[in-house]
């Protein structure tokens, strides 16, 4: 079974890595230890209990928590980052990831697509069948077109509207028939946002999982979930599936002393 730590912001996943963890910009005084019901959990990452009378059960979060506010500040601290590698920095006298970070990646993007008269997309199981492939590739002038034609604010309504209503790829999504140029509404890019396809590119591949929006590294979608969430709405890495089924010790501190009498629940 593989278990996974999930990056949310305003409780929708955005990200999650399987096995093991980076803090991101997360520090260790940010973790939290939450108690809550079994009819309490996040539904976008995880199901709740099939009988109706385990619901007021109770389970515990183990958690990463920070303001939307304070995950701007700290995304305006760090280096420009090179969306081709997260590793390198475009201008290391340049600090800050913010809106204008995020139209310039947006622009990258655009160019690159819109440039490549072919890029090769593709559904998570193509490597094995051909014919996924193929069938991908179909849609590639649509995508171009949709980024041809629209606005990154048209994209960031488009991301609203999936934030709004909960909806994710992560639990089974399919990608709909894609929608035909040049009438690319906000419903259209929504359902762009959610494909199960991506660029094969690695300059474009996305290191997030909201593969359809149109930018790299999870740095810039952060910015972009900013824009469309409450300033005090919480941002959260969630590493209670690895916590909880030894995977990670990075709460063993906080277990203890919670044993011990010497911390208190949230």
């Amino acid at each position: 079974m593989t278990f996974r730590a999930y990056y949310t912001f305003d409780g929708y996943p955005v990200c999650w890595e399987e096995e093991s963890y980076s803090r991101w910009l997360f520090t260790r005084k940010d973790r939290v230890i939450r108690h809550r019901t079994k009819g309490e959990r996040n539904v976008l990452i995880d199901d709740l209990p099939e009988n109706r009378a385990e619901w007021d059960e109770p389970e515990t979060d183990y958690l990463y928590v920070v303001t939307a506010e304070e995950l701007r500040r700290r995304l305006s601290l760090i280096p420009c980052l090179d969306p081709v590698s997260s590793i390198t920095y475009l201008d290391e006298a340049k600090y800050g990831q913010d809106m204008t970070s995020l139209r310039s990646e947006f622009e990258r993007y655009r160019r690159a697509m819109i440039a490549d008269k072919a890029p090769t997309f593709y559904a998570s199981a193509s490597d094995y069948y051909g014919e996924e492939a193929k069938a991908a590739r179909k849609h590639v002038p649509e995508r171009a077109d949709a980024l041809r034609e629209t606005t990154l604010d048209d994209w960031l309504m488009a991301l609203k509207e999936v934030v709004e209503r909960g909806a994710t790829r992560a639990k089974g999504f399919t990608s709909p028939s894609m929608p035909k140029g040049p009438a690319f509404d906000t419903k259209a890019l929504a359902d762009i946002i959610l494909t199960d396809q991506h660029p094969c590119h690695w300059d474009l591949r996305p290191r997030h999982d909201l593969w359809g929006f149109p930018c790299s590294l999870l740095e810039h979608l952060a910015v972009a979930m900013l824009e469309v969430i409450p300033a005090n709405a919480e941002c959260v890495l969630d590493v209670t599936e690895l916590v909880k089924n030894d995977c990670v010790y990075c709460f063993e501190d906080l277990i203890l002393a919670n044993e011990d009498g010497r911390i208190a629940l949230v």
